[in-house]
């Protein structure tokens, strides 16, 4: 009998821990954690605010393409990206307005803390106020 192969491998697993440590590193930062998808499959892992831009912060666990990164950056006009930053498998490096780090440079991202605009929600009182509208309907 051959060997079964475990699906739940460290190579499935390697991507949604760097994205994870970045989202930690954003909230570290006090940053909010923001993301873009489309119903067509593009995706933007995270978006921050840096200089008055929105700029996709796109995380791989080795160096492969990002191909929605890519797609932003070609439609400026339709996405409003101009500068994007991509954490691998990386050296630093440049290519037009996409800068590539490695992933252990993450926590080195100078990013001001972001001023809360919505109040904190009190789910307490939200759900009472729910039940509330529920039973006036019965």
């Amino acid at each position: 009998m051959g060997k079964k192969q475990n699906i739940r491998s460290e190579k499935c697993f390697k991507g949604a821990i760097f994205e994870n440590l970045m989202a930690d590193t954003l909230h570290k930062k006090e940053q909010a954690l923001y993301y873009y998808r489309k119903e067509s499959g593009m995706e933007l892992d995270f978006l921050i605010g840096y200089k008055g831009e929105c700029v996709p912060v796109e995380v791989k666990a080795k160096t492969a393409k990002a191909k929605s990164l890519s797609t932003a950056l070609k439609h400026p006009d339709k996405y409003h990206v101009y500068h994007a930053i991509k954490f691998g498998d990386f050296n630093v490096g440049r290519e037009g307005s996409l800068l590539t780090l490695p992933n252990y440079m993450q926590f080195l991202l100078d990013l001001e803390p972001e001023e809360i605009i919505l109040e904190p929600i009190d789910t307490d009182r939200l759900n009472r106020l729910a039940k509330e509208l529920n039973n006036q309907q019965l």
